[in-house]
């Protein structure tokens, strides 16, 4: 059986509380008065439109996560509105909740505001969740999130590198490997001299972005495929060092 009822609240909602109480008695014919009878409470929603619908809004769903690479934290705006019952969009009148599914892969402001990488992510995902809430209405939406596959490619346009004959270059250049350790009379002779010429050659720093799966298995997506590295050397260009700098 169903019992439907319309409740009404008189003079608006104005200064009542979003969710109101109601309480139900539930009592049998012939039932001894005296009997103790069930009671159940229920929440009412009070609100003075009809309220259909919590819808997140976003400009994308996909987040390339390069904040490990750069220490600068990504993000995509979200804006939270509510659909009436004809079709009126409005903002909500107070704070709404979220959560993120798995904070490895992605995060959610705590105004809910947006979602963002901020390096700490320890993967990427297709489908990853963030969940919200407002009142009654419940509203999700899945991203897809790329992040960086370490460690990183460095790939050199040459990777043997010599003297140019015949080439000397006066002293103080950046063009030569460094003699400032060399101590005593011979550092002071070559700063008043020339110092050799040495070959140069461009250095590329490459990465693949992937998104794990979220079983936990061991399958991963390359973006935008597995033979595919992306160019990563204008974020990584002012952290990247030569190991023994009285080399290269």
């Amino acid at each position: 059986a169903f019992l439907l009822l319309d409740v009404v609240v008189e003079n608006g909602t104005g200064g009542l509380a979003p969710v109101r109480p109601l309480t139900w008695q539930v009592e049998y014919p012939g039932q001894d008065p005296e009997a103790q009878k069930d009671k159940l409470v229920w929440e009412v929603q009070v609100s003075e439109r009809d309220v259909r619908a919590l819808v997140p809004l976003v400009q994308d769903l996909e987040l390339l996560n390069t904040a490990p690479l750069t220490g600068v934290p990504r993000s995509i705006p979200v804006r939270l509105v509510m659909v009436a019952a004809g079709g009126g969009i409005t903002e909500l009148p107070d704070p709404p909740r979220c959560e993120s599914a798995d904070k490895q892969v992605l995060q959610v402001s705590d105004s809910c505001d947006s979602v963002f990488v901020g390096g700490k992510e320890s993967r990427g995902a297709r489908g990853a969740r963030v969940d919200f809430w407002w009142r009654r209405l419940h509203a999700s939406l899945s991203f897809s999130v790329w992040a960086p596959l370490l460690p990183l490619r460095v790939q050199l346009g040459d990777t043997v590198l010599e003297q140019v004959r015949g080439w000397r270059l006066p002293a103080g250049t950046d063009s030569a490997p460094a003699d400032a350790e060399e101590p005593g009379e011979e550092a002071e002779r070559r700063a008043r001299g020339c110092r050799p010429q040495y070959q140069r050659t461009g250095v590329r720093v490459l990465a693949h972005f992937v998104s794990h799966p979220l079983d936990g298995g061991r399958h991963l997506s390359y973006l935008p495929g597995p033979q595919w590295l992306l160019d990563v050397t204008h974020l990584v260009a002012s952290w990247t060092r030569v190991q023994d700098p009285r080399v290269a």
